[in-house]
């Protein structure tokens, strides 16, 4: 296989690159599997422009290209986002936003995803001013068994360090990514197990995702201790 790994370039976020994105990390995220998520119909289309679209001009997101085959999707992606102390864009104002312009299904999602952020300020608790946010990580299925992802994971804290950021953080839904990131020594600061966790409704929306334990913010210190 002659397979690569470099930043994507600013032109590579095309819709046809959307739809990729949908079907290699939606498709098989535990949350979306659990509530039979219609891939696009049912995505947040706002929220997920929006995602895509800071990622686009942060110019950290990385990708792996098979050489042989000549067309312009990636084989497995790693969408990071540069988050800021003093920025309006960062990633937790993605997920209140989302909150309020989503489908029914994914404010399921997104109502967990704010409450695994909520009262923790990574800036504050950490004193840093720059988070290296690993947003989305997708494999095309073809290439599953290839370790593609850790080593997607390997390449963005090589990137992180290389421009100087403090940390770097990734919000975690399944088991598989989360022993990714535990073997590159990130940590983990919070969780929410999907048996136990009620909804804003008390209803425990995702507690018949039983192969993966829960969500979790897991974090890397780059800075020399």
């Amino acid at each position: 296989m002659s397979i690569t790994c470099r930043l994507m370039h600013e032109h590579e976020f095309t819709s046809e690159f959307e739809l990729f994105v949908m079907k290699t990390f939606f498709q098989y995220e535990p949350m979306n599997i659990c509530l039979k998520t219609k891939i696009p119909d049912e995505i947040d289309l706002p929220w997920f422009k929006e995602v895509l679209h800071k990622a686009k001009y942060d110019n950290i997101s990385l990708a792996f290209y098979d050489t042989k085959y000549h067309h312009s999707l990636p084989i497995a992606y790693a969408i990071n986002h540069h988050d800021k102390v003093n920025g309006h864009d960062h990633s937790d104002s993605l997920y209140l936003s989302s909150s309020k312009t989503c489908v029914y299904k994914y404010e399921h999602i997104s109502e967990l995803i704010t409450k695994l952020h909520e009262n923790i300020n990574l800036f504050e608790k950490f004193d840093s001013e720059n988070l290296f946010h690993i947003y989305f990580l997708g494999v095309d299925p073809n290439y599953r068994q290839s370790k593609l992802a850790s080593q997607l994971i390997d390449s963005s804290i090589s990137v992180a360090k290389q421009k100087r950021f403090d940390m770097v953080y990734a919000d975690v839904t399944g088991d598989y990514s989360l022993n990714a990131f535990l073997k590159h020594d990130f940590q983990i600061i919070k969780s929410i197990d999907y048996d136990s966790y009620e909804n804003s409704n008390g209803e425990k929306v995702f507690q018949n995702i039983h192969i993966h334990k829960g969500c979790s913010i897991v974090i890397k210190d780059l800075r020399t201790k």
